[in-house]
């Protein structure tokens, strides 16, 4: 029974490692081709569109789009297709301080 024990909880630390947690990350991305006031809400439903978003804000005062997505299900590169895709190449802002 102990060495039951020592073998599961062995076998718990070496595949506890490979787990993968979701993390929430945040990008704000310039959107500079936002011209009109229906072009943050297009923005918003291209990116709202691709699995793994949790919020978007687009905004036409700095022309950007600030999301929030899990990283295990998406990427910035997949979010930025997005917005290429229906017309709004778009680049990462760095966030303040970097």
């Amino acid at each position: 029974m102990k060495m039951t024990l020592i073998s599961a909880a062995f076998a718990a630390f070496v595949v506890a490692p490979s787990v993968t947690f979701a993390a929430e990350q945040t990008v704000k991305l310039s959107v500079p081709g936002m011209s009109c006031a229906s072009c943050p809400y297009m923005v918003k439903d291209a990116i709202s569109m691709v699995d793994g978003i949790k919020s978007v804000e687009a905004t036409m005062d700095d022309r950007s789009a600030t999301v929030v997505y899990e990283d295990t299900v998406t990427n910035v590169a997949e979010i930025q297709d997005a917005t290429e895709s229906i017309g709004y190449p778009s680049t990462i802002i760095p966030p303040q301080g970097s």
